[in-house]
């Protein structure tokens, strides 16, 4: 093997507890090895997942050898079932310090690909993610738009909607614990809920311009009772008016088909096979449909990352390790 099986990478801080945080991650190579014609694949596991459940590990085993990448899991922030119920102290990151989380993982893996001398193909970078890895997944293509050749959103959340955020229960039973009193410490200010729509009309807009290589791809059952469908095809609507380079499969029962998906709902079946039947053709190298990008990474450009919102804007940074921030006016 080129790269060990385990690393901790360096993280951004965490509001909620200050500090230095490191993220585990677990890396899988391909059985022939790494060439000059590997990619490397974040793969996310869900809300209240592990990185190396036996759930993930079916992921992992697969990736690498079906794709020619090297498979990385991610222990993102709130990582594991500590983080499921709703009576957890603090609110759930939803995807913005998580992404910042796979972000730096990738950069982390390249880094280390380039001090071993490996030769692989930096321009066949990929994400995917199952449920909130999948809410992951978007919003890492969303602060990274210079970096993904493909992103795979299996069954994400929509967002962060109100029914989310606060539990409320319209269509869900997630609950992110967070909080409409402004004293709280758990309060989700207008903007914070914003950035973490990736259906955004305006960010998808300054997405489609900065992303012009990216292929993103949903997989979402239409009876998917956890994580709304309605809301999804409204942030994929909006994706579509905005120019992005979007497909989405919404999921029935014609769908079906006993091996990749085994029902239209939430768990829609063995999601690396999913990814494979849907996306695949976009991953693997020895398709025609095979996607690269064609420019400089994030990590290579050093340069911010800016969506505006009400009172502000939210810039990613690359002029060092990726961070998120909000910039108030």
């Amino acid at each position: 093997m080129t790269l060990s099986e385990h690393y901790d990478v360096p993280a951004q801080e965490w509001p909620f507890a200050p500090g230095e945080r490191n993220v585990p991650i677990y890396i899988r190579e391909p059985q022939a090895g790494i060439s000059p014609t590997t990619g490397l694949m974040i793969v996310l596991h869900g809300w209240g997942g592990d990185y190396v459940s036996d759930s993930m590990m079916t992921w992992i085993d697969y990736y690498p050898d079906a794709f020619d990448v090297v498979a990385v899991s991610v222990q993102y922030l709130q990582s594991t079932k500590q983080w499921w119920p709703a009576e957890r102290k603090v609110p759930y990151d939803h995807g913005y310090l998580q992404a910042i989380d796979a972000i730096r993982a990738l950069g982390f893996v390249r880094e280390r690909l380039r001090e071993a001398g490996a030769a692989y193909d930096d321009a066949r970078l990929f994400i995917m993610g199952g449920s909130g890895g999948g809410n992951i997944t978007q919003m890492s293509a969303k602060f990274a738009p210079h970096t993904f050749a493909v992103a795979v959103d299996c069954c994400g959340m929509p967002g962060m909607i109100d029914a989310i955020a606060y539990g409320t229960g319209e269509g869900t039973t997630l609950n992110a614990a967070w909080s409409r009193d402004p004293q709280s410490p758990s309060y989700l200010a207008p903007h914070a809920q914003r950035i973490r729509d990736f259906g955004d009309l305006e960010h998808c807009r300054l997405l489609a311009q900065m992303a012009p290589d990216l292929k993103l791809v949903i997989i979402h059952g239409l009876a998917d009772t956890l994580c709304p469908v309605v809301p999804k095809i409204r942030q994929f609507a909006n994706m579509i008016e905005a120019g992005m380079g979007v497909e989405a499969h919404f999921l029935s029962e014609s769908d079906v088909d006993g091996v990749s998906v085994t029902a239209p709902d939430h768990g829609i079946g063995p999601m690396q096979l999913a990814t494979d039947r849907f996306a695949g053709m976009y991953i693997r190298p020895e398709s025609p449909l095979a996607r690269r990008r064609s420019g400089p990474t994030d990590f290579d450009l050093r340069s911010d990352v800016v969506y505006p919102v009400e009172g502000g804007r939210y810039v990613i940074s690359y002029d060092g390790p990726p961070t998120v921030r909000f910039e108030g006016e």
